[in-house]
């Protein structure tokens, strides 16, 4: 059942708008994969945050002890979605969101997530930004090693696996995700720049299961402040900040029934 809080005619708007809009971003947190197994990243019991102090995940903490560092944040805070990864199968709202980029050219994701489960769900490489990187893809962070930097997959690690190291220098590789001490542009895999210019040109800005506690909604909420966006927010929770438009439940049950509302 689609549940939207706010004006009676609120549903229909959000429809519209997600029919209508030319440039539609989709910008989608932690909440929107709670429904495949994976714990939230905030405001719950289960919340990887709420277990495992915030400064664990820097690269200053990587560099000091980089086994450490995997034994007691990395596989705390990560390691199901290693040991799972033959399982791990996105959920009815990636499904949802994978429709509407299929029907409709000018919607494009940008996704906190990590877990590749956009991808999983069909959705367009070229229109799927994965800001904050992705689990399964390490990099040497050695910087006296000519390989450094470079995107290395296909490594299958696990938590009882030996730890990966470069070829080239023999150094302990770190998976290439944004750490809490570094920016958007640190590597190329994470688009920043590709990401500025969808939030910049989106008219309509759809923010999924996320707490707006990262830098990314920050900058989308400021470009959608500049542009005049419409502003969607599907969640459990609501938003009266900033004239957003709310679509309260579970987005595994909202989001299919706006794909459906709009004909995706």
């Amino acid at each position: 059942m689609l549940v939207v809080m706010s004006e009676k005619n609120d549903e229909q708007r959000v429809v519209d708008a997600l029919c209508n809009g030319r440039n539609v971003v989709w910008l989608t947190g932690a909440g929107l994969s709670v429904a495949s197994g994976l714990a939230p990243y905030r405001k719950s019991k289960d919340a990887i945050w709420a277990n495992f102090i915030l400064d664990w995940g820097t690269i200053e903490k990587f560099y000091d002890d980089p086994d450490v560092w995997y034994r007691e944040f990395w596989w705390k805070g990560h390691g199901a979605l290693h040991d799972r990864a033959a399982t791990l199968r996105p959920n009815a709202g990636h499904d949802a969101i994978t429709r509407f980029l299929r029907r409709f050219d000018g919607h494009r994701v940008i996704t906190q997530n990590i877990d590749r489960l956009h991808l999983a769900s069909g959705a367009p490489a070229e229109r799927t930004i994965e800001i904050h990187g992705r689990y399964d893809t390490f990099c040497c962070a050695d910087g006296q090693c000519p390989r450094r930097g470079e995107a290395l997959t296909g490594i299958g690690l696990t938590t009882s696996s030996p730890l990966p190291v470069c070829a080239a220098c023999q150094t302990v590789l770190r998976p290439v995700v944004l750490l809490f001490d570094e920016f958007y542009d640190s590597h190329p895999l994470y688009r920043s720049r590709e990401a500025t210019r969808w939030l910049n040109d989106a008219d309509v800005l759809v923010c999924v299961g996320t707490s707006f506690s990262v830098g990314i909604t920050e900058m989308a909420l400021q470009a959608a402040r500049d542009t005049g966006a419409t502003l969607i927010n599907v969640n459990v929770e609501r938003s009266d900040d900033l004239g957003f438009l709310n679509v309260l439940g579970p987005s595994e049950q909202t989001l299919p029934a706006l794909a459906d509302a709009a004909g995706a």
